[in-house]
This record gives structure tokens, C-alpha cells and sequence, in this order.
């Protein structure tokens, strides 16, 4: 991410008052917009700056999950909390993660953190490393505030997922920033960490881990979530420091010791598969586009996503289902006979997801997933309001977005650009659009500077239609050519 340009004090301010829902949770989806504004600031010291477990166990689970009904409202708190608990999922405490990254120290198993403590910087009493059921759902009724991360990321290694902490360190950075502005907890779903790992030798072990599996798209899809990516693997001349440092040894469960042994990264099956060529990483990435809101769904391992005029384009679309299956031909897989599954679950999800949502807001869509958006919105058939934020359209576009807007039983429609070019190629899949939908009533195109041209072809297109009660135009670089005939189609 790009550092912010605002001062220390201008981010705090902005940060004073807690953003909250209806149900007093606060709202994540605001969060995740100042969490922007933030960029890459470093909180604490300079230290301070898993992927499934598919080699063993997974098959057995993942046969599950075509069959499985939904079983968890992807909208409610409470049943977020209640599948936390009936999975014997457990979430880490950011805190504990910042404490691994001073100190060191890789993350361990499941297994291990169960009886792990710590006592955090400025404080006198020590907490457990992972957040109990209870706090969950404490949270869940309101009475608690929170801040729920999944994290997406790659398994480096098949014995553990980031051998030389480059991901940790990621991952500590950004949830202890947003831990430290907005004053409340910072709750972390990490795989490695959360899920029971290789060896499950208990019948509970094997149950938790099987019913995780069963339904692992709640971590990533839940409104009350947020998903942190990380595409990027451990760089290279900081693997071969590690390499060729035998004396860094990394705790990893050995099936011959039947227990946990310190090894150096050199005896340890490497995994330099791409991250968005792996499976499991593409699915969580289409179930974290599923929300409301895509901004809760970031990519945080320092990458410049910003285009050549300094906007953030990184937002995408769901896929269809369809085209998830095209992808999931050529991904990897450690068991082909997953993608089948994975394929199925996806489709269950997006129809779940997509067929019930009413309010869709998109921000940082580039031009070719404004083209899967026009793509995808006939299969939003309940969706009354979409709000469209800083993206690019092509010509391409226009059509597609016109004939899908046609046929919308859209209500409310926002725009908001700052790209007046864009803007103006929207307004033109609209005006074409608008001539035949009979459902839209209200648009506001504040502060998209289309200017004349597009002023006309939207009162040609109001001239026709009779449905718009609501106009919001200011601050359009429109002059007396568009204003008289827009005057003239409004009479």
C-alpha cells in the first residue's frame, strides 16, 4: 500500500468517532475505507513493520462440502459466532501477533497455541494467544467491539505455511494499525493457527477440522469480516539468507517423531506455486468479493496498486459461475479431486449471496471488471441500489452496461468518479439504458464532470422515460447547452 498523505493528526481526527451499524457493531465497511486512508503507516517499532492444510487430511473433508447446505446467515453476527463454535474454529488475538514478530518467532499449530499465553506490551496480566468462544459471542450480541480478520495467503512450505515470518510480519502490520486507530480488538482467522493441523490424532480433532472445511467460506464471505490477501511470497534473497542460515530453525510437526521438531528451512518441501494459481486461493479470493461492500477485502503485503494517476483499481467482481469453472481447470491443486468441490461450493455460495443482495457498493474497479460487472448484474435479481465508486470504463463497457441496466429492477443508482472520461462513457451505457428501464427512480451523478455531450443524451433519454424522480447533477461541468436541454426534457 501507498503511504498516507494525511498527517498523523488528520488521520486521528478522522477516526474519533466509531462507525457503527444498527446491531452496534462497528461498521466494517467504513472501517475498511479509513483503513485505506491509512495506507502502509507503521504503528509501534520498526520490527513491528494458511493456507488450507491441503497436504494432509483435506480430501476426507472437502467431499463435504458439494453436499453441505448453508447452514450460517452469511448477514448475522450470531450465527458467525455459533459457527465458530459448532467448528471449534478459533480466532488469534492480534496482539499475540505482534508479540511473535518482536520476539522472532514463526507461528505455531493450532495444536500449541491451545494452552499458549502472553502478556501484552503495557499490561501486567497475561491472555491467552487465541480468543475464547465466549468473547466471540459477547461480541456477537453487541456487548463487545471487534474487528474480525481472515487472512488469504499461500502455503510456502507443505510442513508450514510461513517458514521465514514474511507473512507474519505483514499481517501483524496492518491488524496491529487497525487495533491501535480505532481502539477496539483485533480478532485474526490464520489457518495454521485456527484450524487443527496434521496430525489430528482425536475424533474431535478430526471433527473440528472437518466441519471447518464444510463450510470455510463463512471466514471469507461474512459481512462481519474483513479479508487481508497476501499474493506475494517470501522474497528471494530473504529465503536464501534463511537457507543458507541452517541455525534458523523452524518448528514443524514431524510424522515420524509424532511431535513437533525444530528443522532449518532446508529440510522442509518448498511450494513456489503462484498465489492466484492455487486453488484454494482463488476460491477464498471469489467468496471475499461476495459482501456488500468489496472494500472489505484488501490486499496488504506492500504492493503499489495504485494506476499511473495515483487511483486504487484493484476491486473486483464475482465470477460467475461459469467462468469460476474455466479458472479452475488450469489452478493447482495438491488433490485434482478438490477442484470439483471447490467448483460446487462456489456456485452454491454465489447464488446464496448474489440472488439475496439489495445494496451493492463498488469502489477501484478497473475497466475490465466494470465488464464483468455488466456480465454479472442480470444474476442480482433483488439488488434495489448500487453505488459505483472511482473505476474506469471502456467502450467495450457501454453496451453491455446498457443492455444490463435495461433489464435491472434497479431503484437507486450512485456515480462517482474521478475520471471524467469514465464518467461520461457510464452516463452513456445509462442514457441508452434509461429509455427502456422502467424501474430506476433515483440518480445522483454528483461531481462527475461529463460536461454537455452527456447532459444531452441523458435528457434525449429522460424525453423517453418516465420513472426518474430523483436527479442529482451538481458540479458536472455542465454549461447553458446541457442545462436548457435537460430544462426542456424535465418539463
Amino acid at each position: 500500500m501507498i503511504g498516507s498523505e494525511l498527517s498523523p493528526d488528520e488521520v486521528q481526527a478522522s477516526l474519533r468517532k466509531m462507525p457503527r451499524n444498527s446491531e452496534n457493531h462497528l461498521d466494517i465497511a467504513k472501517l475498511s475505507k479509513y483503513f485505506l486512508e491509512l495506507g502502509d503507516s507503521q504503528v509501534g517499532t520498526e520490527e513491528t513493520p494458511i493456507r488450507r492444510d491441503v497436504a494432509s487430511g483435506v480430501r476426507e473433508a472437502i467431499v463435504r462440502i458439494a453436499e453441505a447446505e448453508a447452514q450460517y446467515d452469511l448477514n448475522d453476527a450470531k450465527a458467525f459466532a455459533q459457527f465458530l463454535h459448532d467448528a471449534d474454529v478459533r480466532l488469534v488475538r492480534a496482539r499475540y501477533l505482534t508479540e511473535l514478530v518482536l520476539s522472532g518467532r514463526p507461528l505455531p499449530r493450532r495444536q500449541e497455541l491451545q494452552s499458549m499465553t502472553f502478556v501484552p506490551p503495557n499490561s501486567q496480566e497475561a491472555e491467552t494467544a487465541l480468543v475464547s468462544h465466549q468473547e466471540v459471542q459477547t461480541w456477537a450480541e453487541g456487548h463487545r467491539d471487534a474487528i474480525i480478520c481472515s487472512i488469504s495467503h499461500a502455503w510456502e512450505t507443505r510442513e508450514h505455511p510461513d517458514p521465514c515470518r514474511y507473512q507474519l510480519e505483514q499481517v501483524a502490520q496492518h491488524v496491529a494499525l487497525y487495533e491501535a486507530a480505532f481502539k477496539a480488538d483485533v480478532w485474526v482467522f490464520y489457518d495454521y493457527a485456527s484450524l487443527f493441523q496434521f496430525e489430528r490424532f482425536s475424533p474431535e480433532e478430526q471433527s473440528s477440522f472437518g466441519a471447518a472445511m464444510q463450510n470455510m467460506h463463512v471466514m471469507y464471505a461474512h459481512e462481519h469480516t474483513l479479508t487481508l490477501r497476501i499474493e506475494s511470497l517470501t522474497p528471494d534473497d530473504v529465503w536464501n539468507r534463511m537457507m543458507d542460515h541452517g541455525t534458523q530453525l523452524v518448528p514443524v510437526y514431524d510424522k515420524d517423531e509424532k511431535c513437533v521438531v525444530a528443522k532449518p528451512l532446508k529440510d522442509l518441501v518448498a511450494n513456489k506455486a503462484a498465489y492466484l494459481s492455487r486453488g484454494w486461493c482463488m476460491a477464498e479470493v471469489e467468496w471475499s468479493t461476495l459482501r456488500t461492500v468489496n472494500l472489505q477485502h484488501q490486499r496488504i503485503d506492500g504492493v503499489d496498486d495504485r494506476s499511473d494517476d495515483g487511483s486504487r483499481l484493484n476491486g473486483r467482481i464475482p465470477t460467475t459461475p461459469e467462468n469460476f469453472r474455466s479458472k479452475m481447470e488450469q489452478a493447482v491443486f495438491t488433490h485434482r479431486s478438490d477442484a470439483e468441490s471447490v467448483i460446487r461450493l462456489q456456485e452454491k455460495i454465489f447464488l446464496e449471496k448474489v440472488t439475496a443482495c439489495e445494496h451493492l457498493e463498488l469502489e477501484g474497479l478497473p475497466a475490465d471488471q466494470m465488464l464483468a460487472l455488466a456480465h454479472a448484474l442480470p444474476l442480482y435479481r433483488n439488488l434495489k441500489s448500487l453505488k459505483v465508486k472511482t473505476f474506469r470504463c471502456s467502450e467495450e463497457a457501454v453496451e453491455a452496461l446498457a443492455k444490463a441496466f435495461a433489464t435491472s429492477g434497479l431503484q437507486s443508482l450512485t456515480v462517482c468518479n474521478d475520471d471524467a472520461e469514465s464518467s461520461k462513457l457510464m452516463v452513456k451505457a445509462l442514457a441508452a439504458a434509461l429509455k427502456e428501464n422502467a424501474s430506476i427512480t433515483s440518480i445522483d451523478l454528483y461531481d462527475n464532470k461529463i460536461g454537455n455531450e452527456s447532459a444531452e443524451a441523458l435528457a434525449e433519454a429522460l424525453m423517453e422515460n418516465k420513472s426518474i424522480t430523483n436527479i442529482d447533477l451538481l458540479n458536472n461541468h455542465i454549461g447553458d447547452v446541457g442545462a436548457e436541454a435537460l430544462a426542456g426534457a424535465l418539463k
